[in-house]
């Protein structure tokens, strides 16, 4: 019976759950009663109540590390976790609140992150500074967001809940908490499973927010699904995948989701710039084989394992070659000019061309090209003043077979007069891979 007791009241005691579960229903339940007695102002004293049991969750997991236990320590964290991310929707009644409303926003954002530092004190472990700048950028979403978003619009609320989720995106690290005290082989893979656990307890919290949002102000997520694939884009190995999935996200956001097509346009910069100058995350280490001690965590390694320390740094892949980051750059700048172009286009043919938009386009790509030294990143320049051209009309499109006739025997002496100039031009070039000569050594 002793043993049995260990194993169900102190390694998987459900009993913490139990609490968690009845804590957030005896909120829920007295939100109900009380905003119907009191108004909405008894939400915080619903939110205090939260708020507190949080804390409650983090004392007992620092309790519990420091007696040595920290399997149930590491549940508790979870839970604390659960109720990090304003699981009783306090956020969204602040806004019906005004100042004192305001207030409780920003004291709710303050207690988040003290909470988040005290939960990696209580568990004696670091968090990295992308996780703890990625906990910081969503819970500052989560607080200011509902603020704005009705008079942002739909298109507007969509493309910043775009930008707000590609920021998240960007910040993601695998790797987001390390021990402070070195573990063995076990330890690790456990450590990777509560981080795993936590991100998508996080992820999952924050999209229920966004579901909320999304209900009541019919916010257009066209850029919001967009996101993730610019992210996938961003940290793909394949630099012609990375930008057929570009081109493709592109494509169809001006297809099914024009009106925040200039919103897609801008994070696609976005992607190429991070893609560009941004290390990517390490690949996962696979915990398949390791094998499972007899207790959830050791002091030192098993069979003579050596321990590792959390302060071992990782392996990232190298940024791209100098060529490949050009060709980013310069697609982030079209990029740019895109979403500038199409701010507030919805449907029908392409907004007007703007003489100055188009010159800004011009001199950053001639900027980009002088300093990365390559002459041909100025051909979207070229592309999108043809395309300018075209729209102007400056000479009447043919109407009749013999205008058409005329045309065909034009384009045709101009392709050739073209193709005999880059004869000559390129007449002594050697393709040194194949091992040619050129005409002049034959």
């Amino acid at each position: 019976m002793r043993p049995l007791l260990y194993r169900w009241f102190v390694e998987y005691n459900p009993v913490y759950l139990l609490s968690a579960t009845l804590v957030l229903g005896g909120c829920f339940t007295l939100s109900q009663g009380l905003v119907e007695q009191h108004g909405a102002g008894a939400s915080l004293l619903i939110a205090s109540i939260a708020e507190v049991y949080a804390a409650a969750l983090i004392g007992g997991a620092a309790l519990l590390t420091r007696i040595g236990l920290r399997r149930p320590a590491v549940m508790l964290a979870l839970l604390a976790v659960l109720y990090q991310w304003d699981t009783t929707l306090h956020l969204e009644t602040c806004v019906y609140l005004g100042v004192a409303g305001a207030v409780a926003a920003a004291a709710w954002l303050a207690i988040f992150v003290a909470k988040a530092v005290a939960l990696a004190w209580a568990l004696r472990v670091r968090l990295a500074r992308e996780a703890l700048a990625a906990a910081i950028v969503a819970a500052g979403g989560l607080a200011v967001g509902p603020w704005f978003v009705h008079d942002l619009g739909a298109h507007g609320a969509g493309a910043a809940l775009a930008g707000w989720v590609f920021a998240l995106g960007a910040l993601y690290v695998r790797e987001a908490i390390r021990s402070a005290a070195p573990l063995d082989a076990w330890g690790e893979a456990v450590l990777a499973r509560a981080t795993r656990a936590a991100w998508t307890i996080s992820g999952a919290l924050a999209a229920a927010h966004v579901a909320v949002a999304w209900r009541e102000h019919a916010i257009a997520l066209g850029a919001v699904a967009a996101a993730p694939l610019l992210l996938v884009a961003a940290r793909a190995r394949s630099e012609a995948r990375a930008w057929a999935l570009i081109a493709a996200v592109l494509a169809a956001s001006m297809r099914f989701a024009p009106g925040t097509f200039f919103a897609t346009a801008a994070l696609a910069g976005a992607a190429l710039l991070l893609r560009a100058y941004h290390p990517r995350s390490p690949p996962a280490a696979s915990a398949a084989k390791v094998a499972v001690p007899d207790g959830p965590y050791r002091a030192g390694g098993r069979d003579g394992e050596p321990r590792r320390s959390a302060d071992e740094p990782n392996t990232s892949t190298p940024r791209l070659d100098v060529d490949a980051r050009a060709r980013a750059g310069a697609g982030a700048i079209v990029c740019a000019y895109l979403a500038a172009w199409t701010i507030g286009w919805t449907h029908g043919a392409w907004p007007a061309h703007a003489p100055a938009l188009d010159l800004a386009l011009i001199a950053g790509l001639a900027a980009w090209a002088w300093r990365c030294g390559r002459r041909t990143l100025v051909a979207p320049a070229i592309v999108a003043y043809a395309h300018a051209l075209l729209e102007a009309h400056p000479v009447p499109a043919p109407r009749s077979r013999t205008e058409w006739g005329a045309l065909a025997v034009a384009s045709g002496f101009a392709l050739l007069a073209a193709a005999l100039a880059a004869t000559y031009r390129w007449r002594f070039s050697v393709d040194a891979s194949a091992g040619g000569r050129s005409p002049r050594q034959e």
